[in-house]
């Protein structure tokens, strides 16, 4: 059992993305795939379950020589398998949570085209998952026009 469909990923340092068909192959620098990116980062699905990566598999495996290169000189992007751990169940108030959480620790990324305070009190008035999702979508547009208007 892995995750599909729309999902919201949560990973370290206010990482905060969704994805509208997340899929357990993953494309990953070296760096990100051995440094432990996916397996400290959470995937919150639509039918209310979170699901954490235990491991990847990869065509690299982790070494202190494959660590260096990958801090250093060679660091390639390709394909990892994401391998899951058994899902745990969130309420709604878990993921606005971490999404607010997220708005907190921004570097104009999440805020880019909005105010921070207005997209957590968007956040905060969210009822559904989908409404969530329309609230990221309405987040990544710009409202520039709408200011002169």
């Amino acid at each position: 059992m892995t995750p599909t469909g729309p999902c919201f990923v949560v990973g370290t340092r206010g990482y905060f993305s969704f994805e509208p068909a997340f899929s357990s192959q993953q494309t990953a620098t070296l760096l990100g795939a051995l440094g432990g990116f996916f397996e400290n980062s959470v995937v919150y699905d639509a039918e209310g379950r979170k699901w954490q990566a235990k491991g990847v598999d990869s065509l690299y495996k982790r070494t202190w020589w494959t660590l260096l290169l990958a801090n250093t000189v060679y660091n390639p992007r390709f394909t990892v398998t994401l391998v899951w751990r058994e899902p745990k169940t969130y309420a709604l108030e878990e993921l606005k949570l971490a999404y607010s959480k997220a708005v907190d620790k921004d570097d104009d990324i999440l805020a880019q085209f909005v105010e921070a305070r207005e997209l957590k009190k968007k956040i905060s008035e969210t009822e559904s998952f989908v409404t969530l999702v329309e609230v990221y979508r309405w987040m990544e547009t710009d409202h520039t026009h709408e200011e002169r208007a």
